[in-house]
């Protein structure tokens, strides 16, 4: 394992949230999952649904060149699929937004490989199990108790993914996504020698916003672009009033940003479905 100059949560673990109190004290309040809060009218649905497509069309056309029939379609399969999930409270995971984006990018790529680095409670590994039927789709976590999904089809290692062996990779349709909260130029590095050219990231926040999730993967993919940062510069910020740095080496980087042909953020659908915000996947292609 890689040791980089993060101080706070070990990488992968699992950082619950603090629960919400009444005034006054007393037991804490938990909130509902987010989606036992959703419109039922088919009209207003539907109009709902249409401007999410909005948004996604022209970035997956951007991103992969993918035609809006193809978005709408993947779309409409999202919508009616998501309802069924196996873990109706992912607290701390994905919640719609980025389950949405992941279902549709596993769909427009459709890929033969897919590794998932990062299982938690399972709800991505159902997600790209049915965007990626055919896939060969291994499931990778440090802790795979807390799943409350599993798939017979899927092949699940506990873990690193750096312990698995393939066949063969066909870097034409591979996918890595990566939800794990370890240093992401790390893991462009791994991925890129083992012959993958195509990854999802995961909490990919910029520096001044490391605070928004436990453990933050650093550097993210958008700290390599970050030009601000120098060697030696100490990152500070608080996650529910405790303390956390991260020390800018050059080490920890070491040529991942040569590796990234094209990087794209998935837009923040946040104020069309009105759930929590997420900080969106990042979907990166790698050279050659």
């Amino acid at each position: 394992m890689l040791i980089i100059r993060w101080f706070g949560a070990w990488p992968g673990a699992s950082v619950p949230r603090a629960p919400r109190c009444p005034r006054g004290g007393g037991t804490p309040r938990v909130p509902p999952p987010e989606y036992e809060s959703r419109v039922l009218s088919e009209r207003l649905r539907t109009r709902l649904e249409a401007r999410v497509v909005d948004v996604a069309a022209p970035f997956w056309h951007a991103a992969l060149g993918a035609e809006r029939a193809a978005v709408e379609t993947a779309a409409a399969e999202f919508f009616a699929l998501y309802p069924t999930r196996p873990v109706p409270d992912n607290s701390g995971g994905s919640g719609f937004s980025d389950s949405f984006w992941l279902y549709t990018a596993g769909r427009l790529l459709a890929p033969r490989l897919v590794v998932e680095s990062g299982v938690y409670r399972g709800q991505t590994s159902w997600l790209l199990r049915r965007a990626c039927p055919d896939a060969r789709l291994y499931c990778v976590d440090v802790d795979l108790s807390q799943a409350q999904f599993r798939d017979a089809s899927i092949r699940y290692h506990e873990g690193d993914w750096t312990e698995l062996t393939f066949d063969a990779v066909d870097s034409a349709r591979s996918l890595c996504f990566f939800d794990d909260h370890v240093n992401q130029a790390r893991r462009v590095r791994e991925a890129h020698e083992r012959g993958f050219r195509t990854l999802l990231f995961d909490d990919d926040l910029p520096a001044e916003t490391l605070y928004a999730t436990g453990a933050p993967p650093v550097p993210t993919i958008s700290m390599l672009f970050d030009e601000t940062l120098r060697p030696g510069e100490r990152v500070e910020w608080l996650r529910h009033g405790r303390p956390h740095h991260y020390v800018v080496d050059a080490a920890d980087t070491h040529g991942a940003r040569a590796l990234i042909a094209s990087r794209h953020v998935t837009p923040d659908l946040t104020p069309i479905v009105r759930y929590r915000a997420q900080g969106g996947l990042t979907l990166v292609r790698l050279v050659e």
